[in-house]
C-alpha cells in the first residue's frame, strides 16, 4: 500500500506473477515424486509443494497502484474462454539433459490455451511497461532448480525412469494473479485476485 511520511509520498513496487493453480490431487502425486527424486541426494532446491503452478507471465516489480489494471488485463485475455481440461504427463529438464538447470514436469494442452492467454497477456501487459517475453512460451511446472553438478547424473536418470509418468488430469476454471515476496526460505507467494472463466 502506498504510505506517507512527512513530507514524503511512496509508492511501493510489487513482485507479480500470473499463474494457473495446481489442485489438491495433482500436487500431491508431484510433491511425491519430489521426495522419490531427493533420495538421489542432487543439490538442487525444490520448489514446495504448496508453491507449485504453471506460470502464465512473469510480470516482476511493477507499482501496487496498478493491480487493479493489471487484473482488467487479466479478465479482458479471458475473454471467450472457457474452461478447459489439462494433463501432467512426463518430466525433463531445461534447458538440456546435459546442462540441466530446471527440473519439470510437461504440461499438455491439446487446445493450445495456455498459448493462446499467455499470447493476449504479453500483448496488452506492454500497456503497463511489462517487457515482452524473449523466448517461445512453452507450459510446464517447474519443481526444481539445480545448485551445482552433485549427482546430477543420477539425477537425471531417476528422471528418466519416469519418462511419460502420468500424474493425472485437471479441469481448469480461473486464473490467478499472485504476489512473490522473496525470501532466505524461498518465495513466499499470496494470492491477490482470482479470476474465472466463463462457461
Amino acid at each position: 500500500m502506498p504510505f506517507e511520511l512527512p513530507g514524503l509520498f511512496i509508492i511501493m513496487d510489487v513482485r507479480l506473477f500470473i499463474a494457473v493453480e495446481i489442485t489438491g490431487e495433482i500436487r500431491k502425486k508431484l510433491a511425491e515424486f519430489q521426495d522419490e527424486l531427493k533420495k538421489v541426494d542432487a543439490d538442487a532446491g525444490w520448489v514446495a509443494p504448496e508453491n507449485l503452478h504453471i506460470t502464465l507471465k512473469f510480470i516482476g516489480y511493477i507499482d501496487e497502484e496498478k493491480i487493479d489494471a493489471v487484473t482488467s488485463i487479466i479478465k479482458d485475455s479471458l475473454t471467450h474462454i472457457k474452461p478447459f481440461d489439462l494433463r501432467y504427463a512426463g518430466v525433463g529438464t531445461l534447458p538440456t539433459e546435459k546442462n540441466p538447470r530446471v527440473i519439470f514436469a510437461d504440461v499438455r494442452d491439446t487446445g493450445g490455451v495456455l498459448v493462446k492467454i499467455h499470447e493476449r497477456l504479453d500483448n496488452q501487459l506492454v500497456a503497463l511497461g511489462v517487457g515482452r517475453e524473449g523466448r517461445k512460451f512453452n507450459p510446464h511446472l517447474t519443481l526444481g532448480r539445480i545448485k551445482t553438478r552433485r549427482n546430477v547424473r543420477r539425477l537425471v536418470e531417476s528422471l528418466n525412469s519416469y519418462n511419460g509418468f502420468d500424474f493425472g488430469s485437471e479441469h481448469v476454471t480461473r486464473v490467478v494473479l499472485m504476489k512473490s515476496d522473496l525470501s532466505p526460505g524461498g518465495p513466499i507467494y499470496t494470492k491477490l485476485q482470482s479470476v474465472d472463466l466463463v462457461s
